[in-house]
Formats: C-alpha cells, structure tokens, sequence
C-alpha cells in the first residue's frame, strides 16, 4: 500500500554566471553538498548544436521506515541566452509493506487506513515542513552558486 501526497511545486528561471558548467554545479550540490539518500538521473540530453542541455533529475531521502520523500527536478538550460529554467517537484511517500499474504488482504489494508488516518498521518505531517525547507534550500544554494549578479 502506497500513498503518496504532494508537499509542493516551484518553478525557477536562475540567469547564469556560466551556462557551461550549469549542470555540473546542480549535480555537486545535490550528490555533495546537500547529501541526498540517492541521485538518479532520469534522462539527460545535451544538444550542442541548439547549445541546451535539458536533463530529469530524481533525489530520494528517507525519514523512517515508512516514509520518503521523492524530489523530482526538470531542467532545461539555454547556453545561448544564459538561462537556466527549473521545475521542481516534492512529494511525501509512505509505503506500507506487502510481503506476505495476510498483508494484501482488504482487512489489513483497512487497518493500514485507519493507521495511515488516525495516527501515522500526523507524523507524515510534521514531515512537510521539513521538505518545503529542503527545497527553499536548493533554490537558495542553487541561485548562490550559479545567478550572475
């Protein structure tokens, strides 16, 4: 059983000091010095010929044993104009386990409801505020780093 909330959604355009090197500094940042649980890059596709390079980036962390949260990134940057649009995604996943057989029946998913409802969601709660710091967080670091003044 899954249940998944979306805690927010940002949209960024950052002016680059350099275009070039762009994706490496969002790359470090995430892997290095903001220490995700795992990076996965999705898709990445550098077209030299349009000078873009346009990329999906997906960061997990996890809080316990049945909730993470999931960042997805879509990035596009124009080496041209010097411009670097960012889309970002944030959601809370609690995944209840399901290994064996009397954890797939209705009876234990409703009881798996009413915990997730009446004392589990309170937890997942106190998460978000976590979450929207991190993503506060990437921005400013992400805008430290590579905005031309």
């Amino acid at each position: 059983m899954e249940i998944i909330e979306e805690v927010d959604r940002r949209r960024q355009t950052i002016k680059l000091k350099h275009p070039e090197t762009g994706y490496e500094e969002l790359r470090d940042l995430l892997e290095g010095r903001m220490s995700f649980g795992s990076v996965h890059e999705d898709k990445y596709l550098n077209d030299t010929e349009k000078g873009k390079v346009q990329a999906r980036i997906t960061t997990v962390e996890g809080y316990d044993n049945f909730t993470k949260e999931k960042m997805k990134m879509h990035l596009e940057i124009d080496k041209e104009t010097g411009e670097m649009d960012l889309q970002i995604k944030t959601m809370l996943i609690t995944d209840y386990p399901e290994k064996y057989r009397h954890q797939k029946t209705v009876w234990y998913y409703a009881y798996r409801s009413l915990f997730d409802k009446f004392l589990y969601g309170s937890v997942r709660e106190e998460f978000k505020p976590a979450v929207e710091d991190r993503v506060e967080e990437l921005l400013d670091r992400l805008r430290e780093a590579l905005e031309a003044q």
